[in-house]
């Protein structure tokens, strides 16, 4: 009888560890980004693009929610496309939407390009899809 509670036990823990249910962000919307980093301010990154050397990309954040973005076709044309709009939060309080497509992960210092699911990219140049803030 004690060898099937043990059998039963080490199963279920093993199926708790292999249950990837992780929650990217606290529930709790007052310990998102939106409550606990300073994100407004001026972001800036490269990143790849496959018809040009790279898209510098220049955004700042204007509270309440107000944007203003810069990108430029490194190695074609030197004039950056300017636009600005309004974004909006998540219910967690850690994703942005741009009203012009472009979702953005909002954490300490830097924001993350995310695809259409609201994922951020992942693989070998994952890294190269991050912003960082250059001021306040």
């Amino acid at each position: 009888m004690d060898a099937i509670r043990i059998i039963a036990l080490a199963t279920l823990l093993m199926l708790a560890a292999c249950n990837d249910t992780k929650l990217q962000f606290d529930p709790d919307p007052l310990k998102g980004s939106l409550h606990t980093v300073d994100w407004a301010g001026t972001y800036q990154g490269v990143f790849p693009c496959p018809s040009c050397n790279g898209m510098k990309t220049i955004l700042t954040l204007i509270a309440p929610n107000q944007y203003t973005i810069s990108t430029e076709h490194l190695g074609q044309d030197p004039n950056p496309f300017v636009s600005s709009g309004e974004f909006n939060w998540d219910s967690t309080g850690n994703i942005i939407y741009l009203d012009r497509g472009q979702i953005y992960q909002v954490v300490e210092s830097k924001m993350y390009l995310l695809n259409v699911e609201s994922q951020r990219i992942r693989g070998e140049h994952e890294e190269q899809y991050i912003v960082n803030k250059i001021s306040s």
